[in-house]
């Protein structure tokens, strides 16, 4: 059991809950990382997330299910597609005769899976949208027993997190974005003056691109297990495929 004896415990919580600012949550990490007790805490509440996550039921749908369904939606897509082009379709809609059937068509179109450009456009758009605003990290640590389990609660996904300082890629905290529409974990790294942030959202069986740059930004995408997983930076290629080789390999 943890030894709750230390003064400071509570803003240790506070610190893995994200709730303290940048300085405050530097000092707490100092702290805890000096305080026995507060280290404790720290390592205890890391191996309860961990284990929260290992023992939560998960169902993954069949492979066949997953091709039926993959195959009905390109067939209804097509359906829809030569429904829109047809004149009798629009006039019926305006005409108030066709009403259901156009809103039906927008539902349909509202559950069709996310295009692959769409996910280059949202992780670069989180990316620059959290540079612009300062507010790239939410929980502050080079830790990572730390940021993994603060994540719990916020989203759906256990993100891989390791420090690769040794490698030249430092982990300095995290913070929740979204991609898509979905919750996404975002783990943030320092590689000399250059930021790289991985991103990881749950796996809806979705087409993702392998990679492109948009507005300065280059993005790399790459499915793991039930994660689809993005890392993001201003780096040179080489580099950013150095560090994904490093998330890659890392055993989670």
């Amino acid at each position: 059991m943890t030894d709750m004896s230390c003064p400071e415990i509570l803003r240790t919580q506070a610190w893995l809950d994200g709730e303290l600012d940048e300085a405050t949550a530097a000092e707490a990490e100092r702290h805890a990382n000096a305080c026995a007790a507060c280290r404790a805490f720290v390592a205890d509440a890391a191996a309860l997330s961990d284990s929260m996550r290992e023992r939560a039921a998960r169902w993954t749908a069949p492979p066949h299910l997953r091709t039926r369904i993959t195959a009905a939606i390109a067939n209804d897509s097509r359906r829809v597609r030569i429904n829109l082009r047809s004149e009798n379709f629009w006039f019926g809609a305006a005409g108030g005769v066709g009403l259901s059937a156009l809103a039906a068509a927008m539902v349909f179109f509202l559950l069709l899976p996310v295009a692959s450009s769409t996910f280059l456009e949202s992780v670069t758009d989180a990316h620059t949208n959290a540079l612009m605003s300062h507010h790239t990290i939410e929980v502050v640590s080079s830790n990572h027993h730390t940021v993994k389990p603060w994540f719990a609660g916020r989203v759906e996904v256990s993100p891989p997190v390791a420090d690769f300082a040794a490698q030249g890629f430092a982990l300095v905290g995290g913070r929740v974005a979204r991609v898509a529409g979905a919750p996404a974990a975002v783990v943030v790294y320092r590689h000399g003056a250059h930021e790289v942030e991985l991103f990881a959202w749950a796996d809806k069986g979705r087409l993702l691109p392998r990679g492109g740059v948009s507005h300065g930004y280059r993005t790399m995408f790459w499915k793991e297990g039930d994660l689809d997983l993005a890392a993001i930076s201003d780096m040179e290629r080489g580099e950013l495929e150095k560090f994904v080789q490093l998330v890659r390999s890392e055993k989670q």
